[in-house]
């Protein structure tokens, strides 16, 4: 285009000829403030930190074949690889949503097996899935309904206590600044990062120890990105621990205390936080050595 013009909250913000105006300028005007900090600052795991998760040799048949992996308390591990590597079936059968075999899952030194998402669930691990639309939220129905519902045991069970809910959805769209014309608004009228919002505050009714995140960010705005980073990261400075699986580099880069990369259903490598860099996900991805690699200038 020859011209922006940008709006925020309703008014405009920002005019200017397109060849005057950089994409860093764009986007703080987009959001309202500078977008350099997107990502929150990472303070490291210390070493001593409790492995609060263990995985021995999980196979997802046909996706992925004994993946061995652990997770510290207050770590973030990214999952990165290209698409068709398994990332996300892996997940999912570790959570108990795909038929999945595996020696040994310890979580919280206790050994476990989740048989369906809802076992998962009861021991402190939950999954947030990449596809919000059609498996994470109820587009036909409000925010009250979609927040509650994989909990109404704490709503009253049989008979809810629609009070109830009302206080956690006004907790909810406080805590994760949820913004719609009206509380009675149609999920699916809600803007991308709003429903990505509301898809966190139902995840965390659960009060999660664990939490598995797949795409986080995807198809929402930068300034939704940047509040969905800094509440992840401060999920686990709380001690919690995150994995997040992502095929956005800069999030790999930005947000994870180390990452695994995943290739042909199998783990290709796993980088420290100092090891952390594009080249180093990229040769992984595609199975190269560091002297196969060409760098970069």
């Amino acid at each position: 285009s020859d011209h922006v013009t940008i709006m925020r909250d309703g008014e405009v913000v920002q005019s200017s000829p397109t060849a005057e105006i950089t994409e860093d300028e764009m986007a703080t005007a987009m959001v309202g403030r500078d977008v350099s900090d997107l990502y929150p600052r990472k303070p490291g795991v210390p070493a001593d930190a409790p492995v609060v998760l263990s995985v021995e040799n999980l196979s997802v048949p046909g996706y992925a074949s004994n993946v061995s992996f652990s997770l510290r308390q207050g770590e973030i591990l990214g999952i990165g690889g290209l698409i068709g590597s398994g990332r996300t079936e892996l997940m999912e059968g570790l959570a108990g949503l795909r038929a999945a075999r595996v020696d040994r899952v310890t979580l919280f030194g206790e050994q476990v097996h989740f048989k369906q998402l809802s076992d998962a669930q009861r021991a402190g691990l939950c999954y947030l899935t990449e596809d919000r639309k059609l498996r994470g939220l109820l587009l036909e129905r409000g925010m009250r309904e979609n927040l509650t519902l994989q909990n109404l045991h704490k709503f009253g069970g049989f008979l809810i206590d629609r009070g109830a809910e009302e206080t956690a959805l006004t907790h909810a769209i406080k805590e994760f600044d949820i913004r719609a014309g009206s509380r009675d608004v149609r999920v699916g009228n809600m803007s991308g990062g709003n429903q990505q919002k509301l898809l966190l505050a139902k995840i965390m009714l659960s009060e999660p120890r664990i939490l598995i995140v797949d795409e986080p960010t995807r198809g929402i705005d930068i300034g939704t990105k940047q509040q969905i980073y800094a509440f992840l990261r401060n999920l686990a400075d709380q001690g919690h621990a995150i994995i997040v699986i992502t095929s956005e580099m800069p999030e790999l880069i930005g947000l994870a205390d180390r990452v695994m990369v995943m290739r042909h259903g199998e783990v290709s490598g796993t980088l420290a936080p100092h090891e952390i860099t594009e080249d180093a996900i990229v040769r992984l991805s595609m199975g190269l050595r560091a002297e196969q690699m060409p760098m970069t200038a």
